[in-house]
């Protein structure tokens, strides 16, 4: 991005590297490259677009400073009637829920299956 190599061309955010002047044709060197998608995102660069894996909730923004994102993926919790520290790590049914819980990359982050068991016979 710029107007032109002497007002200081730049490269695009979410590309790393740099424009720079030179004397002979084309009078301009750039290695700006496509910055791959951050930790816990899916997709291949940043430019293309990242999104959050699942499990994980927030965005990736494209920017033009180091490291040419800016990267809110953080972990969901485990819903409730379910233990674990986060959606990613795993969550497993309560005791006494009988069920199965899964990440997904969409709201609510989660597939839940853990419903109550019935009290047995006789009691």
């Amino acid at each position: 991005n710029g107007a032109s190599v002497p007002d200081s061309c730049a490269c695009n955010p979410g590309y790393s590297g740099k424009v720079v002047a030179t004397t002979t044709a084309p009078y301009f060197y750039s290695n700006c490259s496509a910055v791959a998608c951050p930790a816990n995102s899916a997709g291949t660069v940043v430019p293309s677009g990242c999104s959050c894996n699942a499990g994980y909730n927030g965005t990736v923004v494209a920017s033009a400073f180091p490291p040419y994102y800016v990267s809110t993926c953080t972990p969901v919790p485990c819903p409730v009637n379910t233990t674990g520290t986060n959606l990613p790590t795993g969550c497993v049914c309560n005791p006494g829920f009988n069920g199965s819980v899964s990440a997904i990359a969409i709201t609510p982050f989660h597939n839940s299956t853990c419903t109550p068991v019935f009290c047995p016979a006789n009691s």
